[in-house]
């Protein structure tokens, strides 16, 4: 009786313990592609929300611009954006909740102060709803805007640049875009101060 259940049990362990090894030696095996690949996806959107920039300086001490303020801990990583040696503005990498998990939202602001683009990036939102969140005519609400106060969102037509027309079904989701946008805007504020 005891061999009938403990030989059963030790072929159960091996082969667990084969696809486990294999499923590693596969990720060691894959990682530096995985991490290249998903630092040319960084690049190309930080070039997608600031094109006239030539190259994206990473801005050290990040947590000490912040202040101590809690409604910036979603913003990751700044980038200085440079044109011909000169700052144009910056881009942020801001991870913030959505309704199906945390989202990678990648914003650029201009010297200005004007929004000139939002790229959302991995995500794990709704098809057909929060999903939404990276197309038109949602996503292209905030590029252009130099927002003369808090951004807001709205259900139904908004009536001023900071007024973001929620995705129908997707509320928080549009939230979670909108508190990223945000973020990366009083960010940028905070930097202008100090240059």
């Amino acid at each position: 009786m005891l061999r009938s259940v403990f030989k059963p049990a030790v072929i159960l362990f091996v082969i667990c313990f084969v696809v486990t090894m294999a499923v590693a030696f596969m990720y060691n095996f894959t990682r530096e592609a995985i991490d290249q690949r998903k630092a040319v996806d960084a690049q190309n959107a930080r070039r997608q929300v600031l094109s006239e920039a030539d190259e994206f300086i990473p801005v050290e001490n990040v947590d000490v611009i912040k202040q101590g303020n809690k409604s910036l801990d979603i913003v990751k990583e700044v980038y200085e954006a440079v044109r011909n040696g000169k700052t144009i503005g910056h881009v942020f990498t801001v991870v913030t909740k959505g309704y199906g998990g945390d989202m990678e939202v990648t914003i650029g602001v201009d010297s200005e102060g004007t929004i000139t683009g939002v790229k959302i990036g991995s995500h794990s939102e709704t098809p057909g709803l929060g999903a939404k969140a990276s197309q038109e005519p949602f996503i292209t609400q905030f590029t252009g805007v130099k927002p003369e106060g808090p951004f807001t969102v709205v259900k139904g037509k908004s009536s001023a640049p900071e007024e973001i027309d929620a995705i129908s079904g997707a509320t928080i989701t549009s939230r979670a875009v909108t508190n990223a946008v945000q973020a990366a805007y009083d960010m940028s504020a905070i930097l202008k101060k100090e240059n």
